[in-house]
């Protein structure tokens, strides 16, 4: 059965190297991981330092990465209904709903369509999801409850309640696994400072809301003790070190500690050893 594991949380917090991080992990401990970005903004072909693009690309030994491209995944969308409602209606049917499918909407429906397909997808033991800035994954979450209306606008009275009963069917699946802590687990990313915590701490009740419990906190850019030397860094490890108090407090979870690094983090040498670090520092704090 796959397993997902979602990271979230506000821009710049580092979700892209988290994500690549936990994907190389699991691949690492010899399951079949896709990283897949919905992030418009995505740069993890530039962190994995290798291409990638809108069908799965080998990184490594049990490793794969793919990028949303909502663009093209609106043209995909926006054909796949012309061509299903072609021979059915007239051509100027067909020319007033290429128009309407021109919308907002509809790209944002055509990217949770692909964002989906790797959910129902066989082919992996884990997907790991480098996902948007929260805002943008919580409207992905809330399309399946507005999809069926745009789906009647589609399709003729007489042919609307099955195939709206199909949509409402195949997306009340994908919430129901979102929702399933037992298959899928939702990670905020963040670093320590006061906005982000406040941010991610709103997303928490936000997916709650939704009926889908956050399990990790990802507390990113920790600054390690060691290079601490002079009056700044101990200053700003300090005020960290308060907010991680109030991280653990505030969100009651699990806090996975990441500590910032001189150089970028680029490559799989340099993600593993960052890798590495973690899994040396989990060890080292155990009793």
């Amino acid at each position: 059965m796959t397993k997902y594991i979602f990271f979230s949380g506000k821009g710049g917090v580092g979700k892209t190297t988290v994500s690549c991080i936990a994907a190389l992990y699991t691949a690492q401990k010899g399951l079949k991981t896709l990283l897949v970005t919905t992030d418009p903004a995505a740069h993890i072909g530039e962190v994995l330092d290798v291409e990638v693009g809108s069908k799965p690309v080998k990184i490594t030994e049990n490793l794969y990465a793919v990028m949303v491209d909502q663009e093209e995944a609106f043209r995909e969308y926006k054909e796949k209904v012309l061509n299903d409602a072609r021979g059915k209606y007239s051509e100027d049917m067909i020319a007033a709903m290429g128009e309407e499918l021109n919308s907002p909407c509809t790209e944002e429906m055509a990217a949770f369509d692909k964002f989906i397909q790797f959910i129902e997808s066989k082919d992996y033991s884990v997907v790991v999801f480098d996902t948007a800035p929260t805002g943008h994954t919580l409207r992905l979450l809330d399309l399946p409850f507005d999809y069926a209306k745009q789906v009647e606008m589609m399709v003729s009275a007489a042919e609307s309640s099955e195939v709206k009963e199909t949509a409402k069917s195949r997306f009340g699946q994908i919430i129901d696994i979102l929702r399933d802590k037992s298959r899928t687990i939702f990670s905020l990313v963040l670093y320590p400072e006061s906005t982000p915590i406040m941010e991610s701490y709103r997303a928490m009740l936000d997916l709650r809301d939704a009926g889908i419990e956050t399990q990790l906190v990802v507390a990113n850019m920790i600054l390690p003790e060691e290079v601490c030397t002079n009056d700044f860094f101990k200053n700003r490890r300090a005020m960290q070190m308060r907010y991680l108090t109030e991280i653990n407090d505030r969100f009651n979870l699990p806090v996975l500690q990441i500590p910032l690094t001189q150089d970028e983090i680029k490559g799989l040498a340099s993600i593993n050893g960052v890798l590495k670090n973690i899994l040396n520092g989990l060890t080292a704090r155990r009793p």
